[in-house]
């Protein structure tokens, strides 16, 4: 399978790694606008370079081609790659920051054919994995209430992308940049749950540039709120702090995933009345998975019966996600689930998480709830 890049930057140049060490894809070429850094990777993974991506699609004999522009350009090159007939797009998130730009090209897509993923990469996260297992599996009751933080230092809409930072970060957004994967991951943990209805604040103290934050409560269908936060402004010594905590009707989850200074990273799982026999078949059935995790029982606490999970048991390897991608559009399988937690995020699962940003941000424009539009 012949692969391409678009945009071969900080995302695109970890995938051109992934693609080469795959048994059934060879890359062929990669596309950036700075042809020092599209030539400099061609050279390190032997493929051709290109400053011109409509000249990659031209020349090259493609069956996928990935997306790895900034948030704000990826518009153009997945309408392009469908109007080129590539089979097979692979764009990161979100697929736009509009969903007039998200509507032209899923229209795009479905004109010509071709079938496009969203790379999600926390899907694939071991203790992602256990959260969704644990509201599938009904282990805390009806989920009531969420709390999720995602915040990067403040390095990141300023230095990250080096002299371009700015103007980036400009056309994007924590509401974009960061809630896109938190809201991926709460439509996944909750299936079939959907939210509905959103109520959000924004900050424009710091920045000037773009807002410094959004806060935002999500409302879901099923009555399940979680409040959901992501914040620029950072000044931490991690690049990114993640943490998330679910209340149930008989128990909880508390889920450290980046976790603030002097915290350690895990999840612990803790559930109301459950006997050491049925914790113990759940974590065999996650062992299945490949995922560790340990029953704890303390009859006299305020918590009897958990089960905990530890990152370094349990590392994430981002690369997963992609390579896992590969070797399904390589093999022709179509929408195959990943085993036990559901298929790979699609054209809807975009819309949808872009749907609900947009939201977000008219929430804190307007000051009021605002529903969530349909696709």
């Amino acid at each position: 399978m012949n692969v391409g890049i678009i945009g071969v930057g900080l995302l695109g140049s970890k995938h051109a790694k992934v693609i080469s060490k795959q048994r059934d894809t060879q890359l062929t070429g990669v596309a950036d606008s700075r042809a020092g850094t599209a030539e400099k990777i061609a050279a390190e993974e032997g493929c051709r370079a290109y400053s011109d991506y409509r000249a990659l699609l031209r020349s090259e004999p493609l069956d996928c081609v990935i997306v790895a522009t900034p948030d704000p350009f990826h518009r153009d090159p997945v309408i392009d790659a469908a109007r080129a007939g590539i089979s097979t797009i692979i764009t990161e998130k979100p697929l736009a920051t509009t969903p007039a730009d998200a509507k032209k090209m899923q229209n795009a897509v479905l004109k010509a054919g071709s079938s496009l993923y969203i790379l999600f990469p926390n899907r694939f996260d071991p203790l992602d994995r256990v959260t969704r297992y644990a509201f599938a599996h009904d282990l805390i009751g009806a989920p009531v209430h969420g709390d999720v933080r995602l915040d990067d230092s403040i390095t990141v809409p300023k230095q990250l992308w080096g002299r371009r930072s700015r103007k980036w970060s400009a056309g994007s957004s924590t509401a974009h940049f960061l809630l896109s994967h938190v809201v991926d991951l709460l439509r996944w943990y909750f299936q079939p749950a959907e939210i509905v209805e959103v109520f959000a604040v924004s900050q424009n103290a710091v920045l000037g540039f773009t807002p410094d934050l959004y806060d935002a409560f999500l409302t879901f269908d099923s009555g399940l709120t979680v409040r959901v936060k992501a914040e620029w402004i950072r000044h931490i010594e991690a690049l990114v702090e993640f943490e998330l905590t679910f209340s149930g009707e008989r128990g909880g989850i508390v889920y450290r995933k980046h976790p603030a200074f002097a915290s350690r990273r895990g999840l612990r799982l803790d559930v109301d009345g459950a006997s050491q026999t049925a914790l113990t078949r759940h974590l065999k059935r996650l062992g299945g998975q490949g995922i560790h995790g340990r029953v704890v029982l303390d009859p006299d606490g305020r918590s009897p019966g958990a089960i905990e999970f530890r990152t370094e048991e349990n590392p994430q390897d981002e690369s997963v996600a992609l390579a896992h991608y590969l070797r399904t559009i390589a093999e022709k399988r179509i929408n195959v689930a990943i085993e036990g937690f559901g298929p790979l995020p699609g054209l809807d699962d975009a819309m949808r998480q872009i749907e609900v940003v947009a939201a977000i941000i008219r929430s804190a424009e307007k000051g009021r709830v605002v529903p969530v539009r349909q696709s």
